[in-house]
Parts: C-alpha cells; structure tokens; sequence
C-alpha cells in the first residue's frame, strides 16, 4: 500500500505499530483518507516505540521479555515511514536506530552475505547460519516467491545482508528492515537487511534447541524480507500471520509457532482475524488460518501457494496490483470459486475440533465455547444472545439430557446476511463430526433448521455463530487497529440462536 506521508504516516506506528495510513490502495480505491495536520506530530511516538526495542535490559528481564510481543520488525518499518518528519536529535536517534549493526567479518553466499563480530559468534555458528539462510532462501524462491530487493550496494554489494548480533540481550529473536528511503505516493516495495541472534544461547532461549531456534527465526524474518520485496507496508497482522504461517511450512517438524495459537482464532475467537494487537500476541495466532486455508486447497508438493498468490495481489511495487490485505485474500479465494466468509465460517467450526480437521491438529488448543446448554424433550433454549465483530465468531453447545429429544430444532434471528452473518450447525457423536451444515439466513437473518437425533446416535450439536463480514472504511479511524487502518462497518452485531427440544 502507498501512502501520504505529509499527513501523518506516524500515526500507524503510535497506535497500531503497523496499519497503515493510505493515500491509495490500488484500483478499488477512489477517495484518498483525509487526516489532521497535527498528526503528524505523533511521529514523535513512532520514534519512541522503537528506542523502547532496543534498550538494554538486564538478563532476568531479557529472558521474560523474548518474544512477547516485541517486534522490532514492524517498529522499525513504521520509523522507516515517519523518518522525513523527524528533525534534530529526533532525526539523528531514528537513523542510529536504523543503522545497519558494524561487523567485522563477511561470508558471502550466491543470494546473501553474512556479517558477524569474531569475539561474539563462533565459526561453527557462521556456517549454520549460511546453511540455514540457503535452505529457506532456496525453499521460498521454489515455492514462486519473489527473492529479496538487491540493495544498491549496501553492505558492499546488491546481496541482501544478514547481521549477526547478540539480540538476545533485549529479548529479541531478530528482525528484518531497510534503509531505504521511499517517498511519498513511491511504489511500495524495498530492499531488506536482516539481525539474527549470535548463539541463541539456551539462557537467552530456553523453550527450543540453538539451531531450532535459528531455524524458525531465519524462516519467518527472511520471509519478512520477501515481503518487502512485494509492499514493505503492508497490513502488519497480515505480514505477522503469514511470515508465522511461513516458519511453519520450512521447518514443519519444529512447531514453535504453536505456542502462539492460544492467543489467536483458536484462544479468541471472538477476537477480529485483522487485529492487530499492540504490544500482544494475537496476530502471530491467526498463522492457523493460512494453514487452514492451505489444507482445503492442498497443493502437490511444497508450499501452498495460496498465500503467494495473495502476495501477488498486494503487491505494491510499480505496476502491482496493490490490494490491501483482506482484499488480496479475498480476490484469490475467488479466483478458485470461494468465498472469504464461508471459508472464515468453516474455519470457526472447525477450530471446535482441530483434532479432526488439522493434519498437525493434535498439537493444536480446542477454541472454547462460548456457552453450553442441556435439554430435555420439549424444553428450550430461550433466545441466547452474542455480539459479535466482524471476522470473528462464537460457538454455543446444545446437548439432548433426560428424556431424550427426537430432534432439536435451531432458530437463527441474526443481523442481515450481507452484514456477513452465518452460521455453522455440526452434529456430534461423541467427540466426532456427523454433519456439519453452513447455514445462510434469509435477507432479514432468519432461518431454521431441524437436527434429527437418530435414536440417541446424535450426542449433542454445536451452532457457530459468525460474523463473517469484512466491509470497512479504509483511513477513516485514527486508532483502528484493523486493515487499511479501516473502520469497519459491522462490528457489534447482535446474532441470535434459540434452540427447541422436540419431543
């Protein structure tokens, strides 16, 4: 995405540290985002989130502070944007900040260099790092992706550079920037320089091995690198989900980006997909729903190229078409016959049971549900309530008690389908599927739809309640957290569910 910088372009970064304010968004857009002139003095805070990254921490803190959160990443990326608006000392800290780390020593590979300090990383460490870097530099560039920017000699020549620095201390993993300077309404893509860690040492990183460790990192910040090569300023939960979902797919048996699932769709799921938290962990949690994507249209052999396909439409670089995240998903959906909001729908249902629907689901946390109720014959439900924003969704639990039901029957009262309103109604034997039906209400939001208990082999049935939707007003909100930094249209929608007992 591109943007108009004299408007205030800082105020991603103060707020979001990553959505963007737009001057366009590709060929959808008509009417450019109008801002106060006085946001522009929130660079100030962009500035300020990034030193906050890079001060120095004692040990203790260092070892609680890895990773939660902390992504210099995108700090970075945001200062890189609000650069020209800083003057004086401001100015000077932010190029400090943005400087490439001084090394010693370089190892050059055909694609890449490697830059290091002998007194702070080992030789056997160096060749790691380059064995590890070429394999996911190789995998990415035969999945189709487009390999890093060359850097206009930077570094000391057009490779794309990886710096090797005990970023551990500030409980960092590592991070990918650019120094390039790109000015407004310029095409979107940039070179990239990479900072990994110089030992990954276990006092530093204590949950996976030294080369695991290296291995997930140098998959999902190189994959930051990449893209860069396609729209350095991107939507940040969409560059954070992917680049997780990334890790992932190049070092399958290593799994460390489960950990971050709990705070995702499968922990919250009525938490927005878009959002992107400030400071928290949701964004890396949504990786799943790239995965899920992925496993519903498998590909041969290597990675899905879903994804890649949905890079190629947010490509921001001269001549691409320039979508905006959750636009660039949507326009690959369709071109293979789907939809974003019955795959999102699907999606909720299935994080009921990821067991049964993931091929790595066992490892996988269960979404929670967001209220159970038990009937007898001839009982009900009452009307249960939930608001519910967009892109999120809940999932209430029916089960037949006592005097046994012949059928239960779902009566759905629900916001306007083209507000994004579905629902998913799954019938269960046991901790088994038996069916599982997508449900669009009528124009006003109502439907009804009859489950048959099959003489008790029915042992409850669950109704997803969704707010698919992902209509929005791009550049229209200052602290949006969402895509395009968009207000969206149909947050807190109240969907409704009742459900009888037939005797």
């Amino acid at each position: 995405m591109r943007f108009s910088w004299a408007i205030g372009a800082g105020l991603a970064a103060a707020l979001s540290l990553g959505t963007a304010l737009p001057s366009s968004y590709g060929a959808e857009h008509t009417q450019r985002a109008s801002l106060p002139e006085a946001a522009s003095g929130r660079a100030g805070q962009a500035l300020a989130q990034a030193r906050d990254l890079f001060e120095a921490r004692d040990p203790v803190a260092a070892r609680r502070t890895v990773g939660a959160g902390r992504d210099a990443t995108l700090a970075l990326r945001d200062l890189v944007r609000v650069r020209s608006q800083l003057r004086g000392t401001a100015a000077r800290e932010a190029d400090r900040l943005l400087a490439r780390p001084a090394a010693r020593r370089t190892r050059c590979a055909l694609r890449f260099c490697v830059h290091w300090n002998p007194a702070t990383a080992s030789p056997t460490y160096i060749d790691q790092v380059v064995a590890t870097i070429t394999d996911v530099h190789q995998q990415y560039v035969d999945a189709g992706y487009r390999p890093p920017r060359p850097d206009g000699g930077r570094g000391g020549n057009n490779k794309t550079d990886i710096y090797i620095r005990d970023v551990g201390a500030l409980g960092l993993y590592g991070y990918c920037t650019t120094d390039k300077r790109i000015r407004a309404r310029e095409p979107s893509d940039a070179w990239a320089y990479c900072v990994l860690d110089n030992d990954y040492r276990p006092g530093q990183f204590p949950a996976l091995t030294r080369l695991d460790n290296l291995r997930v990192t140098a998959a999902h910040e190189y994959f930051h690198a990449v893209q860069f090569a396609y729209d350095a300023f991107e939507d940040a939960w969409f560059m954070e989900a992917t680049a997780t979902w990334a890790e992932d797919e190049v070092y399958p048996d290593i799994n460390d980006n489960v950990q971050y699932l709990r705070h995702g769709p499968l922990g919250r799921p009525g938490v927005p997909l878009d959002r992107f938290a400030l400071g928290g962990l949701h964004q890396y949690g949504v990786w799943v729903f790239f995965r899920y994507l992925a496993e519903q249209f498998p590909s041969p052999a290597g990675m899905s190229p879903l994804v890649r396909q949905m890079w190629q439409r947010a490509d921001g670089s001269a001549g691409g078409p320039d979508l905006y995240s959750l636009r660039a998903v949507r326009a690959t959906l369709a071109a293979r016959g789907e939809s974003l909001a019955r795959q999102f729908a699907r999606f909720a249902d299935a994080n009921r049971r990821p067991d049964v629907e993931y091929a790595d689901g066992g490892l996988y946390p269960t979404a929670p549900p967001g209220g159970t109720r038990r009937l007898e014959a001839g009982q009900t439900s009452g009307w249960i309530s939930r608001d519910l924003d967009h892109l999120s969704s809940t999932t209430l639990r029916f089960t037949p008690t006592g005097s046994s039901p012949r059928a239960l029957r779902v009566q759905l009262d629900m916001a306007a389908p083209r507000r994004g309103s579905l629902a998913v109604v799954t019938a269960y034997a046991g901790t088994l599927p038996l069916t599982s039906t997508l449900v669009r209400p009528d124009r006003l939001g109502h439907e009804t739809l009859t489950v048959a208990m099959n003489g008790g082999g029915v042992s409850r049935i669950e109704v997803t309640l969704v707010n698919a939707s992902t209509r929005t007003r791009c550049g229209r909100s200052l602290i949006s957290p969402y895509s395009c930094f968009g207000s969206p249209r149909d947050d807190n929608l109240t969907q409704r569910v009742r459900v009888v007992a037939v005797p």
